[in-house]
């Protein structure tokens, strides 16, 4: 009878592991798709996606550069006047701790701010911060590294 009860016991907990990890991978999967769904928002300029991913507390922030983080509210502005022509996020690394996920990765793109010449920057790596709120994640916070050579 203890046997069985032992058996029962640790076939439980493998089942409780399998099954967080199952759901640790789903979420993996759905913080990359949103990674990608909020570039192609911004290449598309889809107010209503950009709405739903960004928080309103959002903050852009750069550590190399002495400036004052940029709020949503001026990054949403600023995202009005660039044009994306194309997007690529690689080496990208997906942590989660309960209602939070941080992901670390190096980001390309090219395109052009108003009337400024064209641009193409392949150096960047991005720390996001996202949080899992009711009506679903949003990303809060954006933190860019530049590319030391």
């Amino acid at each position: 009878m203890k046997s069985f009860f032992l058996i029962s016991a640790l076939f439980l907990s493998f089942f409780c592991v399998a099954q967080s990890t199952d759901q640790k991978s789903s979420t993996e999967q759905e913080i990359r798709k949103l990674m990608n769904d909020w570039m192609v928002a911004v290449m598309k300029k889809d107010q209503k996606t950009l709405d739903k991913i960004v928080a309103p507390e959002f903050k852009l922030d750069d550590i190399i550069h002495d400036m004052p983080p940029v709020t949503r509210k001026k990054w949403m502005e600023n995202s009005r006047y660039l044009k994306v022509d194309s997007v690529h996020y690689y080496d990208m690394r997906v942590d989660i701790i309960d209602n939070v996920a941080i992901v670390e990765s190096r980001f390309y793109w090219s395109g052009q701010f108003g009337d400024r010449p064209p641009f193409v920057d392949s150096t960047n790596i991005l720390v996001d911060t996202w949080l899992k709120r009711k009506q679903g994640w949003q990303v809060v916070s954006r933190l860019r590294v530049d590319k030391t050579e």
